[in-house]
Order: structure tokens, then C-alpha cells, then sequence
């Protein structure tokens, strides 16, 4: 760089120690101009007497140095300054590279020399008191504003929204010196990385106490984690759809359940499964407590409101909730990968985790989402949840669901059918649900007959259409021909759209394309 050349104020900084500075200074500014020269063009000096080439005169010259450069070395400026011990720092790059960097964060560090004190015998990598510092005038503009970055929720984990309660400041860039309850004392700088758009920590720790480092460390993370799980407790959490979904699993209710009494006692007796006499039976099988639960029938027989139910009452009970969302392919993550997700963050919450998955079969439409469901539902890759996990997934489709998972036992436990109205007593119970005070079993009981063999979604629109057809005639009573109609009308508009020939002409191209029938 030649002189009459100015450095970047931000990604162009210089140092040089004052003894280079002395002797740069008193050299003739002609020599400077010369040298500088010869070294910019690479020119080297003239051979010596015996032939050989002469070495190139070398000398400290500026070079432009990163933001991490510029730390480091105010790292160890600030080592000096503050005499932190004899040696020299071992400088190195913080293992919990994270969203919340715990070596950073007040309420942890606060947290863990309460915990310390409670301690009269082992105090390895507990803190005696921490110190912030201003930050160095050799490092101008890193971590000099205490900034946060973004708030959090109540968790310590996720990134606050709109409207949360009870959020949290994220950790602050900033400089720290720690002291230890054995006598020693550590750096450490959290700044944001502008050369890269990263956030970034360094620590400096005497050689030697590396390994109470890590120690101290580990104690910010059980800290950190006593925090999250104490505010999942009870949380409903959609993995890739709108959040909006847990506010409708949070309402469901049993009450909205309407199914036989042998099958609603097969949906409950999984519950089980977080029992601790069972997870123990599991854990001495060397089998990861996890049960999976595939519940089969056509549409509209209530699989989505049971999962909804069973989501509820399960955060009733203090346990998570993660609900997993079908998404479209060309998304980030796709379905499969955010199922093993879930049981990922089920395995590490140690929490009674219940996994909600609709529609399955839509998790695995190529090879590669095939084998990673493959991988975690037959145990090999299946993480395990000291507290137990309950997977329910749905299906209307079971001969979609590959054999290999759906006909092997281990990767698929149990299969609970649930389907049509059978009998005139689940008929009626339907009636009744639906119409609540306005059924009358003299009125409607006759009807139930001839509402067989359809789904529980068949009864709902024919109430609801009832009761349209009732107030369009200007009663308040809903009658047995209100609910006749309206199962007629029903009925018509689904023979008029398998009529494909109506909307399609007949070719064995078109014929059965778009409504899944072959002609």
C-alpha cells in the first residue's frame, strides 16, 4: 500500500506494535518512498559478491485485518491491560455458536453464581462474578453499543412475536471478564461479524482451565435448558404451517369427539405410554420410548378433530404439543424432514411429547423422504425421549403408505380404524351432537335409518343444512323433512359430480383424471 493511500476506516485496520512505528518513522521519508516502492513492484536487491542472490530486505509493513483479527487481538491488548494472569490467552471460538449465546447473557450468568454459592465443596467452573466491560479503543465499532439483536420469548429459545408476553432480551454483544471461585479470570467478546453477517464469540481462557471452561459452559446450558422446558410445559407448537393452528388444537375438546366407545378407549389407552412404570419396561429393552399410532379411514370420520382433541388435553396436562404440518413440496424443509425434526425436539425436551401428523402418506412421496422416515421409525435413528413420545399420525389413504411401514411391526405399533356410521345408535348420537337443543327424539329418531354408511361429516352438513332449510321457512323447530332434504340434496350434488361426463368429454384420458374414478 502505498502512502499517499488511505486504509478503510472499518475493513482496512492496522497494527503495528510502537517499536515498528519508532523505526518507521525515523527513516528518511526518500528511503520509505524507495523501499516501499521496491517492495509493491517486487523488486529484489542486487546479487551478492559470491553469485548468490541476496535476500530480500523484509520489513513490517500494514496489511488489512478483519473484525475477528481486530478482537483478537484487543483480546489479548486487554489481557495485558487488565493483568488476567501470566501467561498468554488461549484464544478460541465459542463451542455454543447460538441464537442465545449463553456465556453472554445476564439472567444466566446471575443464575449460575447463585447456583455457586449453594456450593461450599465444588465450585469447578462455577463463577464468583462477572464484569462488563467498556469496550477497547483498539477495537472501535465491536460490540460498543450493547445491542441485543431481537427479543425472545418466555423460552429463552425462540424469537419473540408480535403480541408475546413475558419476552426476554436476547444476550448483548458485549466484552466480559469472568472470575472463577477457584482464583482465576477469562475474556470473552460477542460481537456481530459484519465480514461475514454473522454473529460471532471469541473467549480467552488461561492455558490450562480449558477444561473448566467447558465445564462452566455446560452449566450455562442446563441452566438455559431448565428454562425452556419449565415454559414448554404445556405449549402447542405448528412445525411449518400458520401459528394460528394451535389456537384452533388448544379449543378442541373430547366433547367434540363422537366415536364407539371401544374405539375412543383404543386412542386413550396410548396415553400409557408415558406411564413410568412403561418407560422403564422400554428403556431396559434398549428400545427409544417412542410409540407410533396410524389412524386409518375414509374422510371425514374424525381423525382431524380426534387429533385435535387428544392435542389438547395433552397441554391440558403439562405435556408439548407438536403438530406438523403437510406442507407443499418446494418449501425449505419438506414434510419428512420436519417430522424427524419433532422427534428430534421431542427427544430433547424430555418432556411427554405428543407428534400430530395428518395425512402421512403425503410425507413420503419420493425415495429420499422414504428412507429418512425409514431410518427414525424402525429405532436405528429414532431419538429417545426420557419422558416419552407419542407419535398419532392419520391417514385417509393406508395403500399409499409404503408396506414397509405400514405392514412392519416396530415402525408402525398399532392401526385404529375408524369408520362410517354403522349402526342407528352412533346415527343418533350424531343427530343429537349436531343439533344439541333443538333434537327432539320423537321428531328426528326416524331419520337416523337412513343416514347409514357415511361418514360422521355426512350427519354434521345434514344438520346444518336442516337448520338452514328451517330458518328459510321461517321455523325455529327444525323437522325429520328438514333433515330428509337436506340429505337428498347432499347426496344429488355427489351423483352429479361423478357424473364426469358432464364437464369432461368421454375419453379414457380424461375420464377419471381429476375425480380418481376409471371408467
Amino acid at each position: 500500500m502505498h502512502n499517499n493511500e488511505q486504509p478503510d476506516p472499518v475493513e482496512q485496520k492496522t497494527l503495528v506494535s510502537p517499536e515498528v512505528a519508532v523505526e518507521t518513522e525515523a527513516r528518511p521519508q526518500e528511503e520509505q518512498l524507495a523501499g516501499d516502492a521496491a517492495l509493491d513492484h517486487g523488486a529484489k536487491e542486487a546479487p551478492s559478491s559470491n553469485g548468490e542472490p541476496a535476500p530480500v530486505r523484509s520489513r513490517p509493513r500494514p496489511m488489512p485485518t478483519l473484525r475477528r483479527e481486530i478482537a483478537i487481538q484487543a483480546l489479548k491488548e486487554l489481557w495485558s491491560d487488565l493483568q488476567i494472569a501470566d501467561s498468554a490467552p488461549l484464544i478460541f471460538a465459542s463451542p455454543l455458536q447460538r441464537r442465545v449465546q449463553l456465556e453472554h447473557h445476564p439472567l444466566l450468568l446471575n443464575q449460575l453464581i447463585a447456583k455457586g454459592r449453594q456450593r461450599k465443596k465444588d465450585a469447578y467452573g462455577y463463577l464468583k462474578s462477572w464484569e462488563l466491560l467498556v469496550a477497547p479503543p483498539y477495537a472501535p465499532g465491536i460490540a460498543a453499543n450493547g445491542e441485543i439483536g431481537t427479543l425472545l420469548k418466555s423460552d429463552m429459545l425462540r424469537p419473540a412475536d408480535v403480541g408475546d408476553r413475558g419476552t426476554l432480551p436476547a444476550a448483548p454483544y458485549s466484552w466480559i471478564c469472568y472470575i472463577f471461585k477457584n482464583g482465576w479470570k477469562a475474556l470473552s467478546v460477542y460481537f456481530f461479524d459484519s465480514d461475514n453477517g454473522e454473529s460471532y464469540t471469541l473467549n480467552a481462557v488461561p492455558f490450562g482451565h480449558q477444561d473448566e471452561w467447558m465445564a462452566f459452559l455446560q452449566h450455562l446450558t442446563d441452566a438455559h435448558d431448565a428454562i425452556w422446558r419449565r415454559e414448554r410445559r404445556g405449549t402447542i407448537d405448528i412445525l411449518g404451517g400458520p401459528d394460528e393452528m394451535a389456537k384452533n388444537i388448544e379449543r378442541a375438546s373430547y366433547e367434540d369427539v363422537v366415536l364407539p366407545s371401544e374405539t375412543l378407549a383404543q386412542i386413550t389407552a396410548q396415553r400409557h405410554m408415558f406411564d413410568e412404570e412403561v418407560l422403564k419396561r422400554y428403556e431396559k429393552l434398549h428400545i427409544p420410548r417412542l410409540r407410533k399410532v396410524l389412524i386409518i379411514g375414509p374422510s371425514g370420520t374424525g381423525k382431524t378433530t380426534l387429533l385435535r382433541a387428544e392435542g389438547a388435553y395433552h397441554a391440558s396436562r403439562g405435556g408439548m404439543v407438536l403438530y406438523v404440518y403437510p406442507i407443499p413440496p418446494g418449501r425449505t424443509n419438506s414434510p419428512a424432514q420436519l417430522l424427524v425434526q419433532a422427534l428430534h425436539f421431542a427427544a430433547e425436551s424430555q418432556l411427554p411429547a405428543l407428534i400430530l401428523v395428518e395425512d402421512i402418506e403425503t410425507f413420503m412421496t419420493n425415495p429420499v423422504e422414504l428412507q429418512l422416515l425409514l431410518h427414525v421409525l424402525e429405532g436405528v435413528g429414532a431419538p429417545d425421549n426420557p419422558a416419552g413420545t407419542l407419535l398419532l399420525a392419520t391417514s385417509s389413504d393406508p395403500e399409499k403408505i409404503d408396506q414397509r411401514i405400514r405392514d412392519r411391526a416396530g415402525r408402525i405399533d398399532v392401526i385404529i380404524e375408524l369408520g362410517l356410521v354403522e349402526d342407528i345408535e352412533m346415527a343418533t348420537r350424531f343427530l343429537k351432537h349436531f343439533l344439541g337443543e333443538m333434537y327432539r327424539e320423537e321428531e328426528h329418531a326416524a331419520i337416523a335409518p337412513l343416514l347409514l354408511r357415511n361418514p360422521g361429516s355426512h350427519l354434521r352438513e345434514v344438520c346444518l343444512a336442516g337448520m338452514m332449510r328451517a330458518a328459510e321457512m321461517g321455523r325455529s323447530e327444525v323437522l325429520a323433512e328438514d333433515l330428509r332434504w337436506a340429505h337428498e340434496m347432499i347426496v344429488k350434488g355427489r351423483s352429479v359430480v361423478e357424473e364426469v361426463e358432464r364437464y369432461y368429454p368421454s375419453t379414457s384420458r380424461k375420464r377419471g383424471s381429476y375425480f380418481g374414478r376409471s371408467q
